[in-house]
């Protein structure tokens, strides 16, 4: 096996990432089996997901996964080895797990609240994929109360201009832009109120106040086209899929916070809060006073006492001044309620808290106990064994001796030579023939770049008189080679670039340098270190390949792969 195909061995940030993204549940058949452990498709739809490339084919995506799992069972391999060094047992490595496992119970949270309620059959996806038959465009003003929405659609009645009102009175940002115009869209795009609302409308035709978590929507529906994009059922199922899942998912996490939200509700203490208020009149004269940002206090001007005073509770919590101070320094001022203002202030105070709130449910109903949650810190702990393992625990080999490193120096001088560059001004036009005339006439470098001032077409380089400074080979190879043949002080071209004619005058030439061997000796030295280190990692790989079993099975590889996505092909675009 080649290295390149050895899943790197990723940093805690990153491993813990790969970790909690795995929405699949514990078990799953076997894909591997090295010594006595079996590595699961869970385990290996887990670390599949950092895969974000597409695949053309069913057989390059196996190919893929059958790389990652090869990379599985090398880092199952370093986790064996480490477990025979105790590495599990280092103080470290376990204060790092216990600091993430936090984490791991949130995802469990949010894999049974949110994932698996948000599965839908065929039966739904298709009737999603009915309403795409159509777009359509609308316009909408926003507005916080179902009053203001009803005196806009009165004065629309009244013959205002729906497109002066969006721009007047909607609270959409983009208004001021686009005067309510949302363009065209497909069923799916919008909130579920305001799409009901939006197509089931006749063009021209507005609609009474549509409510949404928005607030309220007075809808003008402008057109309704078919939706040329539209391709068969099969073709664009899992497409749809995921989108409706997705929605799904996004609905059911909103309704979830609400419901955390209502269970865990934050109470403000007034008492501390008006103490806070008072205490800083007491502080500040009135004229500084109406300066300084309502909600934010300086916590060097409280003692420790007063640090520790209660400002809100909730149900297994609490938060003292202290550390309100300090978490909210990531509030904009704007956002920060003054601290007279209790129900923002909770509500803040919520959003501030709400993981730990989420944590304190989830411990609360037994999800560390769950076992997909325990397979999850366990597969953490494994990855960070493994990581240490590979770092510190496999023999390093001995430094490489001057004359290895004088001999990679001599036997790879492309790595550590200056490249030729060339220093041209350039006129770059769309006109061949322009460009030939200018290339013709001009010999004189200051009328080339009052030419160039005036003239070129490449973006951002009139004002610096078409000067490309010392170009490489690899920036723009047509104007390069060119330019190494033309005489300095010369003009040369048009040559063409990318469907335009440049032409240039040449300055100065640096040709290719080697550089001197001792000052790239340290990074040659780095370079064959590493490269003796990994080495070594594939020999100590292969040896311990010879006295593990080790086995992969292809069927089970492909039961991960959803190959239906591969097998259609689409008869609408014939």
């Amino acid at each position: 096996m080649k290295l390149k195909s050895y899943l790197p061995l990723i940093a805690v940030s990153g491993l813990l990432l790969v970790i909690l993204s795995g929405c699949g549940k514990s078990g799953g058949e076997t894909v591997a089996v090295v010594g006595d452990y079996e590595i699961s498709s869970t385990e290996l739809n887990d670390m599949f997901q950092m895969v974000r490339v597409p695949f053309a084919t069913a057989q390059d995506e196996f190919d893929a996964r059958n790389d990652m799992l090869d990379s599985l069972i090398v880092n199952r391999l370093l986790v064996n080895a480490a477990y025979t060094k105790d590495i599990d047992k280092l103080e470290d490595l376990n204060r790092v797990v216990l600091a993430n496992k936090d984490k791991f119970l949130l995802d469990i949270l949010y894999q049974k609240e949110v994932v698996e309620k948000a599965e839908v059959n065929e039966a739904e996806v298709k009737a999603f994929y009915d309403k795409s038959e159509y777009k359509i465009r609308a316009s909408h003003i926003l507005v916080e109360t179902l009053d203001e929405a009803n005196a806009i659609v009165e004065k629309i009645r009244a013959g205002e201009s729906f497109d002066k009102l969006a721009f007047e009175e909607s609270i959409d940002p983009s208004a001021k832009r686009n005067r309510g115009d949302l363009g065209y869209f497909l069923w799916g795009a919008m909130a579920d109120e305001f799409q009901e609302a939006a197509f089931a409308m006749e063009v021209g035709e507005i609609s009474p106040p549509v409510e949404s978590k928005f607030g309220f929507h007075i809808i003008k529906l402008n057109d309704r086209l078919p939706n040329e994009q539209r391709k068969s059922f099969d073709a664009e199922k899992e497409n749809y899929r995921q989108q409706l899942v997705g929605r799904r998912r996004n609905k059911l996490a909103e309704d979830y916070f609400n419901y955390i939200a209502e269970k865990y509700q934050v109470s403000t203490d007034s008492t501390t809060c008006n103490y806070l208020i008072q205490k800083r009149e007491a502080l500040y004269p009135p004229e500084i006073l109406m300066n300084l940002p309502p909600g934010d206090f300086d916590p060097d001007q409280l003692d420790r006492n007063e640090k520790e005073l209660v400002l809100a509770t909730w149900d297994g919590g609490q938060i003292t001044i202290a550390e309100y101070l300090e978490v909210a320094k990531q509030v904009p001022q704007n956002v920060k309620p003054p601290f007279n203002q209790y129900d923002s202030l909770s509500k803040v105070i919520f959003e501030l808290k709400k993981l730990d709130i989420l944590t304190y449910e989830s411990l609360r109903t037994g999800l560390d106990k769950d076992p997909e949650y325990l397979r999850k810190v366990k597969l953490f702990k494994e990855l960070n064994m493994a990581d240490i393992m590979r770092s510190d625990s496999l023999p390093a080999p001995l430094p490489p001796d001057e004359g290895t490193i004088r001999a990679y120096y001599d036997e790879h001088p492309e790595e550590f030579s200056d490249p030729a560059k060339v220093h041209v001004y350039e006129i770059l036009l769309s006109d061949e023939i322009q460009a030939r005339k200018i290339a013709d006439k001009v010999s004189d470098i200051e009328y080339f770049k009052s030419q160039a001032m005036d003239l070129t077409e490449r973006p951002g380089k009139r004002a610096s008189s078409g000067d490309l400074g010392y170009i490489e080979r690899k920036w723009f190879p047509e104007i390069f080679d060119l330019a190494m043949k033309t005489d300095i002080g010369k003009v040369a071209g048009p040559v063409v670039v990318r469907g335009k004619y440049s032409v240039f005058y040449v300055v100065d030439k640096l040709h290719e340098e080697l550089k001197d061997f001792f000052s790239v000796k340290p990074d040659i030295e780095r370079i064959l270190t590493e490269n003796m280190k990994n080495d070594a990692f594939v020999q100590w790989v292969e040896d311990q390949k010879q006295s593990t079993n080790i086995e992969k099975y292809e069927d089970a590889i492909w039961s991960t792969i959803n190959t239906d996505k591969y097998a259609v092909v689409d008869s609408t675009t014939n």
